[in-house]
């Protein structure tokens, strides 16, 4: 069970950095986050990556 465990904690604190990202960027806290935005955001990055390079884009894939 504690690989599962730390499996979810890792998985957690990863996606907090990003949620930290979008909030700051939307100019709101994380809990006021809706799924619309993260999704835009998300799309948002891959263009980015897309277009300019994987240096520029935020996330790391």
């Amino acid at each position: 069970m504690l690989g599962k465990e730390n499996f979810f904690t890792n998985l957690v604190i990863a996606s907090l950095r990003h949620e930290r990202q979008i909030a700051a960027e939307a100019e709101r806290a994380i809990e006021q986050l809706t799924l619309k935005q993260v999704v835009a955001w998300l799309v948002k990055d891959g263009k980015i990556r897309t277009q300019q390079g994987v240096d520029v884009a935020f996330l790391d894939l």
